[in-house]
């Protein structure tokens, strides 16, 4: 019997792009809706829309992952999401969407700098002298700048602008003038730095353990997912009951600290 030997392929990778994903390609990739900070059932069995339903993948013996169909070590998991209540700051891009609110007009979306002198700057002094500007030289409105108290609050003057409002003045810039500030809109719209849906890492990414005595244990990832879907559901369940405004904020707060902390636990 002859073996015909295939000659291996051999690829170069030119270039790799990263990018923030957009709440509707979250959407599209995740697997699963992941409602509920339960993990098993019972018999031990994973629950369906939780953190380890069986869409996410399979880390255990025995067990198919209910997307692909595959086993413990043929299949890579899958992402699922979290639907958040209200809108969340990502910790990581606190620096771009102070920008962004500092620099773009917030009445007419526009960077603010005069069109004349567009060609005259690079991108930063761009950004510097938008960011210096008190009066948009576009439709000649007076600007109060924001300002970040850190790690996660914004105020203009003494009121604090929450994630919901950032969110809307961000998603007002039009594509041309977000790429007068160097950045494709394509793969980063500066209001995708707010969250409205949390993608969910797949189970192979935090898999649970089995100590001597028998008892699973949790990676640390799984149970941060846990607290910010009890304080997601917290505040649902407030908003549908009509709670006061300032009990809906110190909940939309825990919220917003269980997700920074989910990102960067410093």
């Amino acid at each position: 019997m002859q073996i015909k030997m295939t000659k291996p392929i051999k690829k170069q990778v030119e270039s790799l792009q990263f990018m923030l994903l957009s709440p509707d390609q979250i959407k599209k990739i995740a697997r699963a809706k992941i409602i509920t900070p339960e993990l098993y059932d019972v018999d031990g069995y994973p629950v369906d829309g939780g953190l380890m339903d069986l869409r996410l993948g399979a880390i255990d013996p025995g067990v198919r992952c209910r997307t692909c169909g595959g086993r413990l070590k043929e299949c890579l998991g899958h992402p699922g999401t979290i639907e958040l209540a209200r809108p969340v700051l990502h910790i990581k891009y606190i620096p771009i969407i102070e920008m962004f609110l500092r620099c773009f007009c917030s009445y007419c979306g526009r960077l603010m700098i005069k069109d004349a002198d567009l060609e005259k700057y690079g991108i930063k002094e761009r950004m510097k002298k938008a960011k210096d500007c008190k009066k948009c030289p576009h439709c000649s409105m007076d600007q109060e700048k924001a300002k970040l108290e850190k790690p996660t609050s914004f105020k203009i003057g003494k009121k604090r602008i929450f994630p919901g409002e950032i969110r809307d003045r961000l998603a007002r810039i039009p594509d041309k003038e977000v790429r007068l500030a160097g950045i494709d809109p394509k793969i980063f719209r500066p209001e995708w730095a707010i969250l409205t849906a949390l993608l969910v890492p797949p189970v192979t990414v935090r898999p649970s353990i089995t100590l001597q005595t028998g008892e699973r244990s949790e990676d640390d990832l799984t149970h941060k997912l846990s607290d910010i879907i009890r304080a997601n559901q917290r505040l649902w369940e407030n908003l549908n009951a009509g709670a006061p405004e300032v009990i809906i904020e110190d909940l939309w707060d825990l919220l917003q600290y269980h997700v920074t902390t989910f990102f960067d636990n410093t």
